[in-house]
């Protein structure tokens, strides 16, 4: 073993510094975090001195990984602690050191921002200490949004519904999204026009020259959105044409006019390059390519952990968790040298470029997002990454070798055309831009999203000369209507969230597919919208605990964190002072099932009260219920543009369909698993009729024909929905036959024992279908991997009307797919029944208790021996 043991968190980093740093170190990996909070657990212990503490466990994923560290330790002579910079980076390290029993003190502790060569060498000749007030912040970070979680989310579970829940972070962030969601329902869409027009050199001249109304005599043209937020001195001075027959008197005036160039401007303008990319940045640039924040980030920590180029592991990109803009001395002038190189001196700064960052409570890596090497160029290297990486990485490069480029340059006229008459002036505004030299874009154009303003750029200025007179040939007036602020999307949640100092770099990915995880968003085209669910669990929060809900409130909170991170904050009050404020918060405050007011008001059918929004804990939907309940119980559904829907019929029982209790005719009726017939006499008599999936397919005559289990003949199988919500297909004769399939077969039963077939594995090479029979599965080739699914038909089993078999016909049907066409190739055997994690637990606790019984009967007799021992040499000497 070697002398030094070098701890990281990834395998794949592991693989790269142990290259660099030669024989005498070995260099392992321990998986990420090797101790965490317990599941189950509310594990912040508080002591009566004020103290406190936080209970980890080791999980059983990491167990294995921690017993190769432990072993690796005792034959190391010296331990370096290297996972990441910033404070999870540092927690690692310390739960690390706590394992191993090392001495943080004395620890070695060594960080980096890429992984180079030069970079790995100077951090090992430079070791420090373990911060442990980064730790501190890690641990008080995890204990107050533990806090929020496991004292609120009870809460919500008792008022609104089973299974959601609250978190200190993803609460604000969800909160941004449906505040949103509720101006743009608020919005009143506002009438106005503009007026672009054309002029001709000539009175017969083709319209050459485009404009737009600019001024009415001294009142400039404008929007209602113009008009907010301003004094009512400078609202005189702007002008919104509101409505047509307004819009129709403007143009004939306009078109009675003679015109005359007034004004000719000429200017050049620069514009200089954006700074190289932070966390956030990259996040939001990247989604316009389609990367989701949380995949930005995957692709980034391969990029960062080292790519294998031809035989050498590289580290491609410096650390992606940063808040910083600042680029080294040495990378500047190899970017400089680049440049220089690549498209020539004119291109180049004569003194490197640097961005000031102002980030709001900025505190993690040092530097920017940056290639290790800006002559490792796309191209090079574009063989040995994938598609995303590659696509990611020359995002970086271009954006990095752009700083440090020429602004680029643009020639701009801009001209006024006047025309006046007895009620004053109309002045139309010419303006055009052309690219005069095109600087830093010539690596680096980004592309630009609907939330982000296009620069106009023309092929050519237009000539225009001061007095020249020109004839209005062209003006159609154009109604508009101003438009709701835009749902967010990742990129401008994300901006949102920083600009307010909500959560941290290394945070964002994680709120957002929080968010989506637990169902209170949906994204859709790039926007994210707000589930009844989120709507539901903001209400709550904001009328019962709003301080959770309040982006200043968790602001400061990020400024405390930052506090203890600096040294001068003392964790554990942080911690014991927020828990007995929300201990306090629950304990004072009833909270109730939010009621809320109809987007569109409504009177109750039974009272004509008002009528509320009240959401469905079982539904997990929104509908309407009487403002005086309980005293009305008046409800009415809700459509999905927020009016209300007519009530629901009261079900007719339906003769065709007998109890089989009692024989009296059944009602269909929904529940928490679907649709099924229930006795008229309910709750007296109980009996029910289920409904049937039942798994149909089309034979080679054309004729339908149901599923039967391969291990029970007289069943059929049915479509079944597990109590995680995962579908599968399983035996109408269950529990006698309990064969399942766990995937959804496809439209066509094997032909050689009729068992369903499972979808082609997208994992092999050619599309192959395998039937679930449980003694031999036989191997069919097919002609694609995209096959269709099996249909199925809503049958009452046993009832004729609805029982294919007994003639009848079914309550619902699919289509039935034509048969599949498939080519025999061969059997194999079923492959071995894996035991569960629950069952695998369960059998080590077994082993473990028969272990500690033996352990405990052989110490038992070890003693018993002992002491029979004791007296024969006792009475020996006597």
């Amino acid at each position: 073993m070697a002398d030094n043991l070098v701890i990281v968190e990834s395998p794949a980093k592991a693989k790269t510094i142990e290259r660099y740093l030669g024989s005498s170190f070995k260099v392992l990996a321990s998986y990420g975090h090797i101790r965490d909070l317990p599941r189950s657990d509310f594990a912040i212990e508080v002591e009566d001195g004020g103290d406190c503490h936080l209970r980890y466990e080791v999980p059983e994923k990491s167990k294995k990984h921690v017993s190769a560290l432990k072993q690796a330790a005792k034959s190391a002579t010296t331990v370096w602690l290297a996972p990441d910079l910033d404070r999870e980076g540092e927690a690692i390290a310390w739960h690390i050191a706590e394992i191993l029993d090392l001495d943080v003190a004395q620890t070695n502790r060594v960080t980096f921002d890429e992984i180079t060569e030069s970079a790995i060498r100077a951090a090992f000749e430079a070791p420090r200490r373990l911060n442990t007030a980064l730790v501190d912040a890690q641990q008080a970070r995890r204990a107050v949004d533990r806090i929020v979680g496991y004292r609120l989310s009870p809460v919500l579970w008792r008022t609104v519904a089973s299974g959601i829940s609250a978190g200190r972070v993803q609460s604000v962030a969800l909160r941004l999204i449906v505040d949103r969601e509720d101006e743009i329902r608020a919005f009143v869409p506002q009438e106005y026009w503009s007026f672009p027009g054309a002029f001709a050199r000539d009175r017969d001249g083709a319209p050459e020259i485009q404009a737009n109304l600019y001024a009415v005599g001294e009142q400039r043209l404008s929007t209602p959105k113009d008009l907010e937020d301003k004094s009512e001195a400078r609202r005189a001075k702007l002008l919104v044409v509101r409505s047509e027959p307004e819009a129709t008197r403007l143009a004939e005036r306009a078109r009675a006019l003679e015109y005359t160039v007034a004004e000719v401007r000429r200017t050049e303008a620069r514009r200089n390059p954006k700074p190289p990319f932070k966390t956030s940045t990259l996040q939001g640039e990247a989604s316009k390519y389609g990367f989701s924040a949380r995949q930005t980030m995957a692709v980034a920590q391969q990029l960062y952990e080292g790519i294998n180029l031809g035989g050498e592991q590289v580290g491609l990109i410096t650390y992606m968790r940063t808040d910083s803009l600042n680029l080294s001395a040495q990378a500047l002038g190899e970017i400089g040298s680049l440049v220089r190189d690549r498209f020539g001196e004119r291109y180049a700064l004569a003194e490197p470029r640097r961005f000031a960052g102002t980030t709001k409570g900025a505190q993690e890596a040092h530097e920017a997002i940056r290639p290790t090497s800006v002559n490792r160029t796309p191209e090079k290297i574009r063989r040995y990454l994938s598609d995303e990486q590659a696509r990611l990485y020359e995002l970086i490069w271009k954006r990095t070798v752009a700083t440090q480029m020429q602004p680029a340059v643009f020639d701009r006229v801009s001209a006024d055309v006047v025309g006046a008459d007895a009620e004053g002036e109309l002045t139309f505004r010419v303006t055009g831009q052309v690219e005069k030299f095109d600087g830093f874009l010539r690596a680096y154009r980004a592309v630009r999203d609907e939330d982000e303003e296009a620069d106009e750029v023309t092929d050519r200025l237009p000539q225009l000369e001061q007095g020249q007179r020109l004839h209005l040939a062209e003006l159609l007036p154009e109604q508009h209507e101003t438009s709701p602020p835009p749902r967010y999307s990742e990129r401008t949640l994300v901006e949102a969230l920083e600009e307010q100092g909500i959560g941290r770099p290394s945070t964002y990915a994680s709120i957002i597919s929080t968010l989506e995880q637990r169902e209170y968003v949906l994204k859709e085209s790039r926007r994210f919208f707000a589930t009844a669910l989120g709507e539901v669990v903001v209400s709550f929060l904001k009328a019962h605990f709003g301080e959770i809900v309040d982006v200043n409130f968790t602001a400061r909170m990020e400024e405390t964190l930052d506090e203890i991170a600096a040294g001068d904050q003392a964790w554990c009050r942080t911690v014991t002072g927020f828990l007995d404020e929300v201990d306090d918060w629950v304990k004072e405050r009833k909270p109730e099932r939010p009621r809320l007011p109809l987007h569109h008001p409504a009177d109750c059918p039974e009272c004509g009260a008002p009528m509320e929004r009240v959401f469905s804990g079982k539904s997990k939907q929104w509908f309407a219920s009487c403002s005086r309940w309980p005293d009305c119980e008046g409800t009415l559904p809700l459509n999905d543009d927020g009016t209300v829907g007519e009530p629901e019929p009261e079900p007719e029982p339906d003769e065709d369909v007998r109890c089989q209790e009692c024989g009296k005719p059944m009602l269909l009726r929904e529940g928490r698993f679907g649709k099924f017939f229930g006795c008229v006499d309910y709750p007296k008599c109980k009996g029910i009729r289920n409904l049937q999936q039942r798994l149909m397919y089309r034979d080679t005559d054309g004729q339908a024909k149901p599923f039967r289990s391969p291990t029970d003949p007289n069943s059929f199988m049915e479509l079944r929905t597990s109590r995680y919500g995962k579908p599968f297909v399983g035996s109408t004769g269950y529990p006698d036959d309990a064969f399942a399939v766990w995937s959804v077969p496809i439209a066509t039963p094997c032909p050689a024992c009729g068992a369903p077939l499972r979808p082609p594995p997208r994992n092999r090479k050619a599309p192959v279908a395998i039937c679930t029979a449980p003694k031999v599965n036989h191997v069919y080739d097919a002609e694609d991997f995209d096959l269709p699914s099996v249909a199925t038909w809503t049958v009452v089993e046993g009832v004729e009307k609805y029982d294919p078999e007994l003639g009848g016909t079914p309550i619902a049907q699919d289509e039935l797919p034509e048969p599949i066409a498939l080519s025999y190739s061969g059997e194999q055997a079923p492959p071995a029944k894996k035991k569960s994690a629950r069952k695998k637990t369960a059998a080590k606790k077994t082993a473990a208790k028969t272990g500690a019984k033996t352990s405990a009967a052989k110490a038992s007799a070890k003693k018993t021996g002992a002491k029979k021992t004791a007296k024969k040499t006792a009475r020996k000497r006597s």
